[in-house]
């Protein structure tokens, strides 16, 4: 019985993981069902059994990823904390999830069926949570602090897409100058910004641009 389980458990993140790779690579439109089960070295029952359909693949996909998403903004903006430290702390969480978890935020940022409504509400249902936190933590104490109200719903997309746009250009980037991009480091890049964010892109602050 217990080997059973294993081996159940086993399949599904067989399935699990091909779909991310092949979804990051091909995207999940031009992914077929044939080429994930061949992928993941299962027959096509299985799929249905563990997931219902490809499109429950996906919605898994973006479960894992923005539940692990959600749980850095907790962890680094929720509390009473000075909010240029929290935003740093949580930018440096974050952009370190985003490395580990590329392919998913390939999925995630680039796969925008807009013309699929319940994909779309999918989605919006977790952004509803990760906006009402910042701004909670970001947008309201920024507005208190400088006078000036950025929208959460702006600020939050703002904040995740410079964040990941190192992963999603890495292969285009490469092709630029390979040397270049190598010489930024993760930690680096987390660095640079939190430069731009805190102190604009032309910041002065000698510190800081020694750190990087």
């Amino acid at each position: 019985m217990d080997n059973r389980k294993h081996q159940k458990t086993e399949s599904r993140e067989r399935i699990f993981q091909a779909a991310i790779t092949l979804f990051a690579r091909h995207g999940f439109a031009e992914t077929g069902m044939r080429e994930l089960v061949a992928e993941a070295g299962v027959n096509l029952s299985m799929v249905n059994y563990f997931f219902g359909s490809k499109k429950g693949l996906l919605k898994e996909i973006l479960d894992s990823f923005f539940s692990g998403y959600l749980v850095i903004a907790r962890q680094n903006l929720v509390g009473d904390d000075d909010l240029h430290a929290k935003l740093e702390r949580f930018i440096r969480s974050a952009v370190g999830y985003f490395d580990a978890e590329k392919k998913s935020l390939i999925i995630v940022i680039s796969e925008l069926p807009h013309d699929d409504p319940e994909i779309v509400e999918y989605k919006a249902g977790w952004a509803r949570q990760m906006v009402e936190i910042i701004n909670q933590e970001i947008c309201v104490p920024l507005a208190v602090e400088t006078g000036q109200h950025i929208p959460s719903t702006c600020f939050t997309p703002m904040l995740t897409s410079l964040m990941a746009s190192r992963f999603l250009f890495t292969p285009v980037m490469e092709k630029v100058s390979e040397s270049g991009l190598k010489s930024v480091t993760v930690e680096v890049y987390a660095k640079m910004i939190v430069r731009i964010l805190l102190q604009g892109i032309a910041g002065s602050d000698d510190e800081v641009t020694a750190d990087l």
